[in-house]
């Protein structure tokens, strides 16, 4: 048999050349005749087979469970899901994206000691994240704990309200945004939501305009700008924006559809104060403010017809081959100038509005039903797209669609249906359907109050060309109630 020799114990120089290497210690004879470094020779190891080894301790042999278990359970992730999916689902950019940004939402949370309303604010994004999940996913033992959160954050709210150094702090403005923002999509109360509404502006107020060079606060305010318009549209009260000091506030968005839509806002925020001294005028018959009213609401239709005319320009100029086909046919550009289009119609209609309570006209019904059915066309194609443009477009969308389903008559003509179907098939669309869940809660919140209860002048409804609408209340709107499995909401921007 013939034997196998075992691997060479030779230096590396000499079984890199494949010589045999006479293993002379330190270096190998070879190694020196050459005048190379030799690492001499490998040492030899010698395993010993007969060996006895004393037994292990039988401690040692003992089976350890692992310390994480085989299936980890979900509870200890169940806030950071909430906060994700409410994140993605709800709450993106503007004012609220600041607020996320301000706060830590990990396990090892320890609160500034400089800026004491942060935790308040962390929990108050939580208990709306929590609520929100909950409520979509059918899960009542999640939204009970998430309305049990609320209920604590509004009883350290009213705390923090109470001293002075944290009255208007960005962060508590920030805490009763969270906390209206709940209100909206899951309200306790038939006019929480106005009451934190009036709350906030009553902080800015004390605030007062943001400076130049506070971004932060700047852009926190210019979130809340729409808010507090459609406030003060739902309430007939002026809003804060209408103020001359506050119409300074210059425009965070300096791309062209950006300052289209500062522009029609500064017109939406006169329009609220028109509508209250409207309604002043009406209710207490002091018909020789008629004229003044007339005359300012109609300058604001002219200075409304300048900014179309530059939407006009800014839409013709995107129109090219990345367009949607729905979007030729409509001659819209993009998402981006729909939600212009929308806002400057939403605008059109409440100016129209004011007028036909003081000089009743059947040509303003016309003009606001075709309006309408322009905010309807908009919404189609957004929904066509799926997309999203300016922080402020869901909220444009939003309000843009109430308003054109109060000129429609809801339910009672087949566009107010077709508006109803178009806002259904919205995937993430610009409207929150069934943001109420019990349509009941809406008849005091915000959208009976826009049109339904405008004070009429006498002998008005002796008028033949008035509209019917506009002579009784009519129904409530509750867009996705009657036949949707499961609640459908927008991508908030504020």
């Amino acid at each position: 048999m013939v034997s196998r020799g075992g691997r060479s114990k030779g230096c590396s120089n000499c079984r890199r050349r494949r010589v045999k290497c006479d293993e002379t210690r330190p270096a190998c004879i070879r190694c020196k005749k050459r005048g190379l470094d030799c690492d001499g020779p490998k040492e030899q190891t010698w395993i010993m087979e007969n060996a006895k080894f004393p037994p292990s301790p039988p401690e040692e042999n003992a089976l350890i469970p692992s310390v994480l278990p085989v299936d980890l359970s979900l509870a200890a992730f169940q806030d950071d899901i909430c906060l994700a999916y409410t994140r993605k689902t709800l709450l993106r950019g503007g004012s609220v994206e600041i607020a996320c940004n301000m706060v830590q939402f990990n396990n090892g949370f320890v609160e500034d000691p400089s800026k004491p309303g942060i935790a308040l604010l962390r929990d108050s994004i939580m208990s709306l994240a929590i609520t929100f999940y909950g409520s979509q996913h059918r899960q009542m033992k999640i939204k009970n704990r998430g309305y049990q959160q609320y209920g604590n954050v509004l009883r350290q709210l009213n705390t923090h309200l109470s001293q002075p150094e944290l009255q208007t702090t960005n962060e508590t403005i920030l805490t009763a945004l969270t906390c209206m923002l709940l209100e909206i999509f899951l309200p306790t109360g038939p006019n929480n939501f106005l009451k934190h509404m009036h709350g906030i502006e009553c902080m800015l107020e004390i605030r007062g305009p943001p400076s130049l060079d506070d971004n932060e606060t700047a852009l926190l305010f210019h979130g809340l700008r729409l808010l507090s318009i459609i406030g003060g549209l739902a309430t007939s009260r002026p809003s804060l924006y209408s103020r001359p000091e506050w119409k300074k506030m210059p425009c965070i968005q300096k791309d062209e559809a950006g300052m289209l839509r500062h522009r029609m806002f500064m017109i939406l925020a006169d329009a609220t104060r028109l509508r209250y001294e409207r309604n002043v005028a009406l209710s207490m018959e002091l018909k020789e403010n008629h004229p003044a009213l007339i005359l300012e609401t109609r300058s604001l239709l002219t200075c409304l017809e300048e900014i179309r005319s530059d939407w006009v320009i800014f839409n013709e100029k995107h129109l090219d081959e990345s367009t949607s086909q729905m979007g030729k046919e409509l001659r819209i550009a993009n998402h981006v100038s729909a939600t212009a289009h929308m806002l400057y119609h939403t605008t059109h209609i409440c100016l129209l509005e004011i007028l036909e309570s003081l000089e009743p006209s059947s040509k303003y019904a016309s003009l606001r039903n075709a309006a309408a059915i322009k905010i309807m066309k908009s919404l189609e194609l957004k929904a066509y797209e799926q997309r999203t443009g300016a922080p402020e477009s869901n909220t444009i969308g939003f309000v843009a669609t109430k308003v054109a389903w109060q000129a429609l008559g809801g339910f009672h003509s087949p566009e107010g249906r077709k508006l109803a179907k178009v806002v259904k098939s919205a995937v993430n669309g610009v409207f929150a359907v069934g943001a109420w869940e019990d349509k009941a809660q809406m008849g005091d919140v915000l959208w009976n109050n826009w049109t339904d209860k405008t004070p009429q002048p006498p002998g008005f409804l002796k008028n033949i060309n008035a509209r019917p609408m506009m002579m009784a209340q009519h129904e409530i709107i509750d867009i996705g109630n009657r036949s949707l499995p499961i609640y459908m909401f927008p991508n908030i921007r504020f």
